[in-house]
């Protein structure tokens, strides 16, 4: 899987404007992890999925405070994980995240009452645009 990922592969894995991408860097909401000399940003996985999880929220018109809110616990959250990020499944209720390791099994009445993620979903749309191609001149 690729490592970095250009503003524009971003925009197209996560379907995010390129405006709202920049605004939202401009904004300190959430930043792309290295910038080159060039001052060319490039993201990592864990900024794709936070872009992820920020657009989801977005959609379901969760505030913006609120999702800063909401990142903040998260970022905060992920370096006590004990598995890697793609192998989590988060849940959100408007107030609380849960991870879970591996996915998430619940009744149907309560599917409404949740936003739910698996990072798994992201890393199979990044390997779909972006499959692994053998190095031509390996043997």
């Amino acid at each position: 899987m690729k490592c970095f990922f250009t503003p524009r592969e971003v925009t197209k894995i996560i379907g995010l404007s390129y405006h709202k991408l920049t605004y939202w860097d401009k904004s300190n909401f959430i930043k792309p992890s290295y910038r080159r000399k060039s001052k060319y940003r490039l993201y990592t996985f864990t900024d794709l999925f936070l872009l992820w999880f920020a657009n989801t929220l977005n959609r379901h018109n969760i505030s913006t405070h609120k999702s800063r809110q909401v990142l903040d616990t998260l970022r905060n959250m992920l370096p006590y994980t004990s598995h890697p990020l793609v192998d989590l499944s988060f849940l959100f209720d408007g107030a609380r995240i849960l991870i879970f390791h591996g996915q998430v099994v619940m009744q149907e009445e309560y599917k409404n009452t949740w936003i739910s993620w698996e990072a798994w979903e992201l890393r199979k749309r990044v390997d779909e645009l972006f499959p692994i191609t053998p190095d031509k001149t390996e043997r």
